[in-house]
């Protein structure tokens, strides 16, 4: 009876660790996302325009996005190089759909125009200055 109980134990623990695994890494056509970046020591921020990106992965649970830090790599290192503005904080704010996204735009916006009014230069950057470029998280396959 006790062998009986374990094997069907361990049964669940198995199936339920394929689940969990099984959710990650779901690849969209689309998504949304705009950047901010700041340096702290500094009022000026600058605020990029919502832009749509091909091939988005994100967690299919959390609907949080995969290659975070690449998208921020890739504002960062604009900064750096183009600008030549080092030591930027850099964030990439992520939807999945336009109405979502601009609700973030607007609340992000809002924050650094309306409620800090006069503390902070609020500087836009268009999509022709700067374009996200997609990321490629499809898992590696092993040989």
């Amino acid at each position: 009876m006790r062998l009986i109980r374990y094997t069907l134990l361990i049964i669940i623990m198995l199936t339920l660790t394929g689940v969990k695994a099984s959710a990650k890494g779901t690849v969209s056509p689309q998504g949304y996302m705009f950047g901010f970046v700041a340096n702290f020591s500094d009022s000026v921020v600058y605020i990029t325009d919502i832009q749509t990106v091909d091939s988005v992965w994100y967690d299919s649970k959390t609907k949080f996005l995969l290659g975070r830090s690449n998208y921020s790599n890739q504002l960062r290192n604009y900064f750096s190089e183009k600008l030549n503005m080092p030591y930027r904080t850099c964030i990439v704010v992520f939807a999945l759909n336009r109405k979502d996204i601009e609700k973030k735009y607007l609340k992000m916006k809002k924050l650094y125009t309306v409620k800090n009014a006069g503390r902070y230069d609020v500087k836009n950057l268009t999509e022709s200055e700067f374009r996200f470029k997609p990321v490629n998280m499809a898992p590696v396959e092993e040989q």
